[in-house]
């Protein structure tokens, strides 16, 4: 965008690109205005800028920073969205295994009872059996008790 601002002489807007650690120089024929020269901390002269043509659509730094701010604003609601959300899924994801342990609680109880009986089944119970049973070896040559002749008792 371009406009004469009397004879001779032409105003276009543009973007000029310069080191952070440089300045504009003062414009020694128009006061307020900047040259493209650069200019560094001691007023040495530095370089020169880089100018770019400006774009219509080109924002103003207030604009640029109402426009960062909405953004910012949006990012962080759309955080905020996303956190409620992950809550609510890992509530809904304790609800249902909690549910399934409850569910799934009197069979497990049973397969480890059934577990146990068949473990135990294979192992003999010595207190059981050793309680009534006599075992009686036969020797040869000897007699077993049940063939020997009762004992007669002194007299007193």
């Amino acid at each position: 965008m371009t406009t004469e601002d009397g004879p001779g002489m032409v105003r276009e807007k543009m973007i000029v690109e310069y080191p952070a650690d440089t300045r504009l120089s003062q414009s020694s024929t128009t006061p307020g205005g900047r040259s493209s020269l650069l200019r560094d901390e001691d007023n040495h002269l530095a370089g020169h800028s880089v100018l770019f043509p400006a774009d219509d659509d080109l924002l103003t730094r207030a604009e640029a920073d109402a426009l960062a701010d909405d953004r910012a604003r949006l990012t962080q609601a759309e955080a905020e969205a996303k956190l409620k959300l992950a809550m609510a899924g890992a509530a809904a994801v304790g609800i249902a295994v909690t549910t399934a342990a409850v569910k799934a609680a009197p069979y497990v109880k049973k397969g480890f009872a059934t577990l146990k009986s068949k473990l135990n089944r294979g192992e003999p119970e010595l207190a059981d059996e050793a309680s009534g049973t006599i075992i009686e070896i036969e020797f040869p040559g000897r007699t077993t008790r049940s063939e020997q002749p009762p004992r007669e008792m002194p007299a007193p």
